[in-house]
């Protein structure tokens, strides 16, 4: 039986490069949430952090694709794209408030194992046993960090599990729907459905900024999700969801190094054998992934 020659529109080495950069935005990100969420309500951080994305997109974006950054060619979808991307970051910023940012990034280190047992139901692309063993030792690397047995349960957790869950989604659906969208145009629309969400909560809650330096933080959490996210649809764009989702690993070593720096939590020994083992295992899928192509290719 002859395989399946993968898309044309597959770039493996640019997907990778892209989830990568988009993790580290998110790192900074959630440094930024963390740091403003010790002083204002979460849902009016969550709220700053999309309509100052949706501003910076507007100036970035706008002036190049013009009205075609507002044509999108399945609604229904890039909207329900929107409101999993909003339940994740109103999850995710919850779950920080009170707890490390390296132990939520190792909770949701979790999410390759959700995408990669969904991937061949919801997209129809083959994952094989190399890239579940792949994936798998990526996961041991997690408990490594996490250690379950070892500390005392926080509820707080319950909240990045949950994110970690409605990201997975967000990332199938902007595999399945991607190539047929701009990526601008995607990543758009979910900064409006996500400010749009956001806004009738906001009067409840809402604290008005009077530090210049909070301000710099809010417009600074909105250009690093609106790079982040603008990335992260171009890599599921272009290679199947299997191979671009463990390299959400990096976002641990971000995640580690900016709570050590603003917050002072410094990662232990276990955390960073765990670390080394996710690293690895993503790198090894991406390996697998290259080989397989340029065999393919060859077919």
């Amino acid at each position: 039986m002859t395989a399946k020659a993968p898309p044309p529109t597959d770039r493996i080495l640019r997907a990778i490069l892209s989830i990568i950069f988009s993790v580290l935005c998110f790192s900074v990100l959630n440094a930024m949430s963390k740091t403003l969420s010790q002083t204002y309500p979460v849902i009016e951080v969550i709220w700053g952090r999309y309509v100052f994305a949706f501003v910076f997109m507007m100036a970035i974006f706008l002036p190049r694709a013009g009205l075609a950054l507002f044509r999108w060619h399945n609604v229904p979808s890039q909207v329900v794209r929107g409101l999993l991307l909003f339940f994740s970051s109103f999850l995710y910023f919850h779950g920080i408030v009170d707890m490390p940012l390296a132990s939520a990034a190792s909770i949701s280190l979790t999410s390759p194992l959700i995408v990669t047992a969904l991937s061949a139901k919801f997209l129809g692309e083959p994952v094989g046993p190399k890239r579940w063993a792949a994936v798998m030792v990526g996961f041991v690397g997690a408990l490594i960090v996490v250690r379950p047995g070892s500390a005392h349960f926080e509820w707080h957790s319950l909240w990045i599990v949950g994110s970690t869950i409605s990201s997975s989604l967000y990332q199938l659906f902007s595999r399945r729907y991607g190539q047929a969208e701009r990526p601008d145009a995607s990543a758009t629309m979910a900064t409006i459905v996500g400010t749009a969400v956001a806004l009738p909560m906001l009067p409840l809650e809402w604290v008005t900024p009077t530090l210049g330096w909070h301000w710099v933080l809010f417009v600074g959490m909105g250009i690093m999700a609106g790079v982040g996210h603008y990335f992260l649809t171009i890599a599921y764009s272009q290679a199947p969801a299997a191979v671009v989702a463990p390299f959400n690993y990096v976002q641990l070593l971000g995640a580690a190094l900016l709570g050590y720096l603003v917050f002072g939590d410094f990662p232990d020994f276990w955390t960073w054998i765990g670390a080394g083992v996710i690293i690895c295992s993503g790198l090894y899928l991406g390996h697998i992934e290259r080989q397989r192509h340029r065999a393919l290719v060859k077919k």
